[in-house]
């Protein structure tokens, strides 16, 4: 008999709110999956997300309306743990999933509503004290409990040191799937001007349409590619320039060096963590950065470890049993 608890993941992804709701919480539903029947819920999903679910568990389409919202509600019989990620779920909409008898799981970046959760994640640097919450709300917060995706949590275990020969030769480049500000162009056409690089490895999402523009022999352009594959690029570049989301921590947990930056305020947090832990090259608000500066400084930590991350959530999800 089937005694697994199931849980209900609730993200969506787009060119406008970007991939990283939809693929972090994917990458927490990977590393439950074991130990709990996990769903994942999206409104319209595009091939590539598809494709990168149907490695972790089943996957249900939402229509892209306000009526998602009901729908989903409407799906709960009160026995499931439930995991939101966005920013437009509000207290109210909490309530109404704790009305239905479900526990409540929320991932959080801005730390900006009250919490009636009974568990909130937290990867950044935020302090238990910026949180509004109730009473039996639990925090899962900072590295410890990073949302990585299995290939980067392989890497983080083996503590990859990639400290070589101080040269910046090999440059990836990753500002997330929909990189509103065109930052993947800007990076580039800055970073060509420098002739000691000899490999620059791009990596964009579905909506990068500016290949032709970048017709170089030392410019390679991965769309849409896999978790593995990334993972790949990361552990064999010299120094990885991307922005302060889960991308900056899958970097980190390569092994590669990291220059960093942020483009929206959720990112900021995350930026102002990494600078003040000396963990990578910090380049500021990403739309007004000189890119060059990211191959100039080479003063940041080797290694960056990260242990037990999946055992962690098993043991926070399983305490939800007895709340």
């Amino acid at each position: 008999m089937n005694t697994k608890r199931k849980v209900f993941f609730r993200a969506d992804a787009g060119p406008t709110i970007g991939y990283g709701h939809f693929i972090r919480s994917l990458a927490l539903a990977d590393m439950l999956k074991d130990d709990f029947d996990c769903f994942f819920y999206t409104q319209t999903p595009t091939d590539y997300q598809k494709k990168e679910a149907a490695a972790v568990c089943p996957l249900v389409e939402l229509p892209a309306t306000d009526s998602r919202l009901e729908l989903f509600l409407d799906m709960l019989t009160g026995d499931e743990i439930v995991v939101l990620d966005n920013y437009f779920y509000t207290t109210d909409y909490q309530k109404k999933i704790k009305d239905k008898g479900c526990q409540l799981v929320c991932i959080d970046d801005m730390h900006n509503i009250h919490y009636v959760a009974d568990l909130v994640i937290n990867h950044g640097n935020a302090s238990p004290e910026q949180f509004s919450k109730e009473p039996y709300t639990q925090l899962c917060l900072g590295l410890d409990y990073a949302l990585l995706r299995r290939p980067f949590l392989e890497a983080a275990r083996k503590n990859i040191d990639k400290v070589k020969n101080g040269t910046d030769e090999r440059v990836a480049i990753c500002f997330g799937g929909s990189d509103p500000l065109h930052l993947t162009e800007k990076a580039l056409i800055e970073l060509l001007s420098i002739p000691d690089i000899q490999w620059i490895d791009v990596i964009v999402g579905t909506h990068f349409n500016a290949f032709a523009q970048f017709e170089n022999s030392c410019v390679h352009f991965h769309q849409n590619i896999s978790a593995q594959e990334v993972a790949d690029i990361f552990t064999a570049c010299d120094v990885a320039i991307v922005s302060t989301s889960s991308v900056c921590i899958e970097a980190l947990a390569c092994g590669a060096k990291v220059a960093a930056g942020w483009y929206v305020e959720n990112q900021r947090e995350g930026y102002l963590d990494l600078i003040s832990k000396g963990l990578g090259i910090g380049l500021g608000y990403l739309a007004q950065t000189d890119f060059t500066m990211a191959l100039k400084q080479n003063k940041v930590k080797s290694s960056f470890i990260l242990s037990n991350i999946r055992e962690n959530f098993i043991q926070a999800f399983k305490s939800l049993d007895y709340v």
